[in-house]
Order: structure tokens, then C-alpha cells, then sequence
């Protein structure tokens, strides 16, 4: 916007310049010329190379301002090229600020921070079930080895109440053999 305005500022200060220049160059011929009542008469040739000059002078100003318009659209099109560059830089900053505060788990952006919290706190779980099944494990094993203990000695109870009864059992039938055989004695004799 600067440089338009620069560029106005100059060529309104070449326009002064031609128009000076032709304001002078009109004055000379005016004065110049001869008068016939209330008219001047100027010579064709002095009119034409006052009007050569004029022609020439506007030739200029039409070819600085078109030089001028091509000078903006350059720069137009060199600022749109520049804005486009700088709106490219701020997409590029804004994602590297997401990337530096975010992080992608399973397609799923969070900041580092709660991911940071979410993963402490699942290992923090996982750490507590661990102790607590720890805790379940060794409680189950004490409890199996006294089940085991309690079977061995009611196991061994067992046999030896088997043993008592088998060998009350045989000491019975012995008895009771002893006494058929009496009977029979008795009988026969």
C-alpha cells in the first residue's frame, strides 16, 4: 500500500513537472503571438510544435502510467504470492503447536499431558490387580498346601481306622471261627 501511494505521489509530481513545462511553453506562445483585436493569432507552425509537445508530453504520461499500473500489478501480484506464502507458514506454525502439544494413539489426537495420565494411571491399575492377584495367588497356595496337610492326615487317619477295622474284623471272625469250632466239638462229641 506504501509503494502505491509512493508511486501516486510521483507521477502527480511528473504531471506538475509536463504541466509546468507546457504552461510555460503555452505562455511563451501566447505572448508571442500577435494580437488582432481580441484575438491572437499564432503562427500554424509555433501551434504545431506547441501541440508536437503537448502530444509528446502525454505520450509520456500515458507510457510512465501504464509502466506505473504494471509496477502495482507486479507488486499485487508479489504481495498475493507473499500472503499466500506467510498464510502457508501460519498453517505450517499451527500444526507443529498441535504437534507439539498433541499426540496420535489409535487415530484418537490427545494432549501429552492426558495421555501421559491415562497411561500412568492404566499402569498404576495393572500394578494394583498385579499385587492384588499376587495376594489371591499366595492365599490360594497357603490354602491348597493346608487342604493338602488336612487330606495327608485324614488320609493316614483313614488307613489306620481301615487297618483298626480290618484287623478288628479278622480278629472277630478268628473269634467267631474259635467258637464254630467249639460248637462243632460240642455237636460232635
Amino acid at each position: 500500500m506504501k509503494i502505491l501511494t509512493l508511486l501516486l505521489f510521483l507521477f502527480g509530481a511528473s504531471i506538475g513537472i509536463y504541466a509546468q513545462t507546457l504552461d510555460d511553453q503555452f505562455n511563451e506562445l501566447r505572448d508571442n503571438a500577435e494580437t488582432y483585436k481580441v484575438y491572437k493569432v499564432i503562427k500554424q507552425s509555433d501551434l504545431n510544435a506547441f501541440w508536437g509537445v503537448v502530444r509528446d508530453s502525454a505520450n509520456a504520461v500515458r507510457t510512465e502510467l501504464s509502466e506505473t499500473y504494471r509496477t502495482i500489478e507486479k507488486q499485487q501480484s508479489e504481495i498475493t504470492a507473499r500472503d499466500n506464502t506467510i498464510a502457508g507458514k501460519d498453517e505450517e506454525i499451527a500444526e507443529l503447536g498441535y504437534d507439539a502439544t498433541h499426540i496420535s494413539v489409535l487415530g484418537i489426537g490427545m494432549f501429552k499431558e492426558a495421555y501421559l495420565a491415562i497411561s500412568f494411571t492404566i499402569l498404576a491399575l495393572l500394578a494394583a490387580a498385579l499385587v492384588f492377584l499376587y495376594g489371591r495367588f499366595k492365599t490360594s497356595i497357603a490354602t491348597a498346601r493346608k487342604k493338602v496337610q488336612e487330606f495327608t492326615k485324614l488320609n493316614a487317619e483313614y488307613e489306620n481306622y481301615k487297618k483298626d477295622a480290618l484287623e478288628k474284623q479278622m480278629k472277630l471272625r478268628r473269634e467267631l471261627q474259635t467258637q464254630i469250632n467249639k460248637l462243632e466239638e460240642i455237636r460232635s462229641s
